[in-house]
């Protein structure tokens, strides 16, 4: 059972999870360089990065642990994790409001997001869909306990069937993973 820990961010994640957040961070810093987003527009996206899966602290370790491929309804469990995050760090007052729309959106504008387009502001529409590249890329690319992690090729093929990666950031992906799992 895990233990309500609200003193600090860092405190909500799995070593496993942090190790993740870092690399989609990487990747977050890698596109956003060469879609040439600097600035404070380039710090919110790696914080959003750093971040996006604190809602993971609220799924059971059941499903989060789980050694096979989950079911269907675990996999809407687990989908809540994107909203779980966007109300911890409402109620943590953690990040701007782009951040915490970014941890929402970080699997898609229709993912249990819970709020309304006109909700949403326009820096998160604009950007999710390199915190949604960035984080399928590393999900794809490495090892779960339930399968071994993919080639960028193949990774590569399944984040392009994706209609919220917009083709400008799958392109950038390309380049940035050039010379990947070869």
């Amino acid at each position: 059972m895990k233990e309500a820990r609200y003193d600090k961010i860092e405190n909500y994640f799995t070593k496993e999870t942090k190790k993740h957040c870092d690399r989609v961070t990487h990747y977050v810093e890698l596109l956003t360089k060469q879609l040439n987003i600097f600035g404070v527009d380039q710090k919110v996206m790696l914080a959003a990065a750093q971040i996006h899966d604190i809602g993971k602290y609220y799924i059971p370790d059941n499903i989060l642990d789980a050694p096979r491929p989950l079911t269907r309804l675990e996999r809407e469990v687990i989908d809540m994790h994107a909203y779980y995050g966007y109300e911890a760090c409402k109620e943590l007052n953690y990040g701007t409001e782009d951040v915490k729309e970014l941890v929402l959106l970080h699997h898609g504008m229709n993912k249990y997001r819970k709020l309304k387009d006109d909700q949403i502001g326009s820096f998160a529409k604009k950007y999710y869909p390199i915190l949604i590249a960035a984080d399928m890329y590393d999900a794809l690319t490495s090892d779960r306990v339930y399968r071994k992690a993919l080639d960028r090729e193949t990774a590569l093929k399944i984040i392009a069937e994706n209609s919220e990666v917009y083709h400008w950031v799958f392109t950038a992906l390309e380049k940035v993973t050039k010379g990947e799992n070869l």
